[in-house]
């Protein structure tokens, strides 16, 4: 048998010479990934499964079958079977995760902070229950400091309708606020 076939690189293996491994490595690693690429796995995915089965072809050494001479074969079986293994292990957490009971549904502390002041409770209902282009522009302008004109643009409307919108959507909040709030000594 000559020298450079897998099958006498393999017996240096067994008997521990890790450079012999690496050289078998060498020859096949780049054949392992793209039989997973053809298989339709991600490149970073095809990288950690060719590992594994070259971990799977170390684990079982004494018992590698060998075709003419390469390890070859029994590499690419062993690889197909360690992606089935993976895909099914993936199976099984995704049933498991849906299994789980949905957490409890905790409300977010910053909404009962705002919702201790009424006035600020009417201001968030009259924002939310207006149209999403009103919102839109109020929070453009009043909360991320865009010009009237750059948040026109990003709504779709032009600079004078974003400014009508935006001056009868303030008038309707102020109206809200002040018909809803108690009295606070003056409107």
């Amino acid at each position: 048998m000559d020298e450079a076939s897998d099958e006498a690189v393999w017996r240096r293996v067994v008997v521990g010479d890790a450079r012999a491994f690496g050289l078998i490595w060498d020859r096949h690693a780049d054949r392992v990934v793209r039989h997973l690429l053809s298989m339709g796995h991600q490149p970073a995915d095809a990288e950690e499964l060719a590992a594994s089965a070259f971990l799977e072809l170390w684990r079982r050494r004494s018992v590698v079958r060998f075709v003419e001479g390469s390890v070859l074969p029994w590499l690419l079986v062993t690889t197909r079977n360690v992606a089935r293994n993976a895909a099914r292990a993936h199976r099984r957490y995704g049933k498991l995760l849906a299994a789980l009971p949905s957490p409890a549904f905790a409300p977010d502390p910053a909404e009962d902070l705002a919702d201790r002041d009424a006035s600020l409770r009417l201001l968030r209902q009259t924002i939310r229950s207006a149209k999403p282009v009103d919102g839109d522009l109020l929070a453009m302008t009043a909360l991320e400091g865009f010009s009237v004109g750059d948040a026109a643009v990003a709504v779709g409307l032009t600079e004078a309708a974003a400014r009508s919108r935006l001056s009868r959507f303030r008038s309707q909040l102020r109206t809200q606020i002040t018909s809803e709030s108690p009295a606070q000594g003056g409107s």
